[in-house]
């Protein structure tokens, strides 16, 4: 008998048949789809609300008074930000990758003892972090930037 003609009757021995595990793998599959939708949104918006607030700060300032240390650091913070979560995303769609791989093979063998590693989803969740932490920085020296060339912010 083949994979695809297995009846829910057939259970794993943890109890997960065949409904459930094809269940769960799609939802997987639609979870690495949203992602992709939701990475292009996140970008976009990240990179204009930065660029736009940064711009509306020059355009307020008198030119000899500029100090430009602080706005190129905020520059650098949120491309910095805008390339790990790239990066980021690249690797959670890996890991939704492995975690199907990881699914498929353990119902194929049938076996649900132990657990599995999943290299990219741990690096995933650092990158996510570290871009938040990254974009943080980046505002709070754009922010230094405005109050430094007399925002008063």
């Amino acid at each position: 008998m083949d994979d695809t003609s297995k009846t829910s009757e057939e259970a794993a021995p943890a109890g997960l048949d065949w409904d459930t595990y094809y269940a769960h793998r799609n939802r997987l599959d639609e979870i690495r789809v949203e992602q992709s939708a939701a990475f292009d949104k996140s970008i976009l918006t990240l990179a204009s609300g930065g660029l736009a607030f940064s711009l509306v700060v020059l355009q307020s300032l008198q030119p000899p008074r500029m100090a430009h240390e602080f706005i190129v650091w905020s520059w650098a913070l949120f491309v910095a930000a805008i390339l790990t979560n790239v990066f980021s995303y690249y690797l959670s769609s890996k890991a939704a990758e492995v975690a199907i791989a990881h699914i498929d093979r353990r119902m194929a063998q049938q076996n649900w003892v132990g657990t599995d590693s999943n290299f990219a989803d741990k690096i995933t969740r650092i990158l996510n972090s570290v871009s938040g932490v990254l974009f943080a920085a980046g505002a709070v020296c754009l922010l230094i930037f405005a109050y430094q060339n007399g925002m008063g912010i």
